[in-house]
């Protein structure tokens, strides 16, 4: 399975429209681990949810399946959008490509950010999903695993999720996929499970993952040029 990994838009059009006439079609699915947009660049005349639907119907346009989770930045009726469109894996199990999914959205943040869920709403909802879930799985969330490679901001200091990172040590997906913390795109490993963010779309990055029986290889890639 080829998956292309799409992260923190942050509402900024230019940066996907050059993804979509960049990437071809070589893939099976699309994974957008949230920030669709930015509560604090909103076009005039705009609201958040206008972005969010015309950035999903974007993606739709390369005829792919696509799963979605919200970040931070985003609305809660967001969720509406992706369950209007059937792309909704925030709280939610998908199969797609004879892989599952599950996923889940938000970032507890110092900031008052909009959609920023307590550690006991993360823990609840991934301990439910991970009940019903595949043996192998892999996990979708906006907010990174604490201490890794995926979690560190410019000051150093790791602000990623100890409940997500529980989680991963406790079911090992074979893929982590996240988002969020802009400055540490990458790779990392808990335990025998991947972990992936590619960057920030709105800086020109994204990703590409390549998943063969347990093999998992990922690539971040920019409007030109790569980095494995």
């Amino acid at each position: 399975m080829k998956i292309l990994v799409v992260a923190d838009i942050h509402g900024v059009l230019d940066s996907l429209s050059r993804l979509i006439t960049t990437v071809g079609r070589d893939f099976d699915a699309i994974i957008c681990p949230g920030d669709f947009t930015d509560m604090y660049s909103v076009p005039k005349e705009f609201s958040q949810i206008d972005i969010a639907e015309l950035i999903v119907q974007k993606l739709l346009s390369l005829g792919k399946p696509v799963l979605c989770v919200p970040g931070n930045h985003d609305p809660y009726e967001i969720i509406d959008v992706f369950d209007d469109y059937d792309i909704n894996l925030h709280a939610n199990t998908k199969r797609v490509g004879g892989e599952t999914f599950i996923g889940w959205g938000g970032a507890p943040t110092p900031f008052n950010t909009i959609f920023e869920p307590t550690d006991d709403e993360t823990k609840e909802t991934l301990d439910s999903l991970g009940t019903k879930a595949d043996k192998r799985f892999i996990l979708v969330t906006h907010d990174p695993p604490k201490d890794t490679n995926l979690d560190k901001v410019e000051s150093g200091d790791h602000v990623g999720s100890p409940v997500i990172r529980g989680f991963i040590e406790k079911k090992q997906p074979i893929l982590a996929i996240s988002a969020h913390i802009h400055e540490s795109g990458g790779q990392d490993k808990i335990g025998d499970s991947t972990l992936f963010y590619p960057g920030a779309l709105f800086s020109g990055k994204y990703g590409v993952v390549e998943i063969e029986g347990d093999n998992v290889k990922c690539e971040i890639k920019s409007l030109g040029k790569s980095v494995k």
